[in-house]
C-alpha cells in the first residue's frame, strides 16, 4: 500500500511539473484508456479485498479492456459514430459498481471491527 501511495505522489508531482499536451485529436481515445485503466485498478483493489486478486488476471484484463475500449472508439469514428459515450458510461458504471462493492466490503468490516471492540472479545 505504500508503494502505491508513494507511486500516486510521484505521479502528481511530475504531472504538476511537467507540462504534457495530448493532441485533441487523441483526446477521446485517452479518455477511453484513462477509464480503462482506472477500471481495472479498481476491479484489482475489489479482488484483493475478496482475497481473489490474480496478477495475471489484472495485466490481461488491463490490456484487454485498453485496447478494445480504444479500438471501438477508433472504429467509431471512422463510422461517424460517437460511441466513446457510450464506452465512457458503460466503464464509469463499471467503475460505480466496484466501488459500491468495496464501500459495502469496508464498512462491513469496520462494523466487525467497532462490535469487537465494544465486547473485547474475537467474534
Amino acid at each position: 500500500m505504500l508503494y502505491a501511495l508513494l507511486g500516486i505522489l510521484a505521479g502528481t508531482v511530475l504531472g504538476v511539473f511537467i507540462p504534457f499536451n495530448i493532441p485533441v485529436d487523441y483526446s477521446r481515445y485517452t479518455a477511453v484508456a484513462i477509464l480503462a485503466i482506472l477500471d481495472s485498478i479498481i476491479g484489482a483493489i475489489c479482488a484483493q479485498s475478496k482475497k481473489e486478486f490474480r496478477i495475471a488476471n489484472f495485466i490481461v484484463s488491463l490490456l484487454f479492456y485498453m485496447f478494445l475500449a480504444t479500438f471501438f472508439v477508433y472504429l467509431g469514428d471512422k463510422l461517424n459514430l460517437d460511441l466513446y459515450l457510450g464506452i465512457i458510461v458503460v466503464f464509469m458504471f463499471r467503475i460505480m459498481q466496484n466501488i459500491g462493492v468495496l464501500s459495502d466490503f469496508y464498512f462491513k468490516r469496520f462494523l466487525k471491527d467497532k462490535e469487537k471492540d465494544e465486547k473485547g472479545t474475537i467474534l
